[in-house]
């Protein structure tokens, strides 16, 4: 029955992430298991798995429902994960940075260089950014050699928005963003230079001021949405509302 649970939770995060679901609805366990094939018990056991993770809530008697997340709450996670990936920087400065990383690092912020000299009026332009995005926060990360730093982190990602591949697109701009994003790699590349050169305040510094200018970008791009201004898709925006509406 595990590998029924693990299948079925992950196709309801899914599910959940990509809008199929919208903030506070009712997940009724009969008909997700009749669309799934699987028993209720499976799909009981993998909502309670969701539940953990903070993407439904349960109500005794009213059974399982998504959560619905406000924008307040979102920028308190990102910057929670700004500041924990300042730890991370920390970390990998007092211990030294090693040469495997410093190239796994300056080779991330060539392959963003190409993307960035291409723009991002095709799609896959914009995936492949976000792709690499994530691949550099994880960078950050697992060089710091921290367990504890890494775990955090992942469950933060689970909110919406969250996450560091979670970057959003101005489609109605003339540029799809691109000069917005080249200040944000310029940080970038100024955080792997302090790495590289053990300057730790500078570094977690660097990480902080990132972490709130995503969060000005994100309010300003959902708020912009709300208004009609088309966006890229955004994974879990279903899930967020207003802070009035709580």
């Amino acid at each position: 029955m595990s590998t029924q649970v693990e299948n079925a939770t992950q196709i309801l995060r899914e599910a959940i992430l990509s809008g199929t679901y919208g903030a506070g609805e009712k997940l009724k366990e009969v008909h997700i298991a009749a669309s799934l094939g699987v028993s209720r018990t499976v799909i009981r056991l993998a909502l309670s798995s969701l539940e953990l993770e903070g993407l439904v809530a349960h109500t005794p008697n009213r059974g399982f429902r998504t959560k619905r997340f406000t924008l307040d709450e979102v920028s308190d996670a990102i910057i929670l994960r700004g500041e924990i990936e300042a730890i991370a920087a920390r970390c990998i400065c007092e211990k030294g940075i090693s040469d495997a990383n410093v190239s796994l690092f300056r080779d991330l912020l060539d392959s963003m260089k190409t993307v960035l000299a291409s723009g991002f009026s095709q799609r896959e332009a914009r995936l492949k950014w976000m792709e690499l995005v994530a691949e550099f926060h994880a960078l950050i990360v697992s060089a710091s050699g921290n367990t504890a730093i890494h775990s955090t982190i992942a469950h933060l990602s689970r909110i919406p928005l969250v996450a560091p591949h979670s970057v959003v697109f101005d489609l109605s701009s003339d540029d799809f963003s691109l000069e917005r994003v080249k200040r944000t790699h310029e940080t970038r590349a100024q955080l792997v230079e302090a790495l590289i050169q053990r300057q730790g305040g500078h570094a977690a510094a660097l990480m902080i001021g990132y972490a709130h200018q995503a969060c000005r970008n994100k309010r300003a791009s959902v708020e912009g949405m709300r208004l009609g201004k088309p966006v890229s898709a955004i994974p879990g925006l279903g899930l967020i509302s207003r802070s009035e509406e709580r």
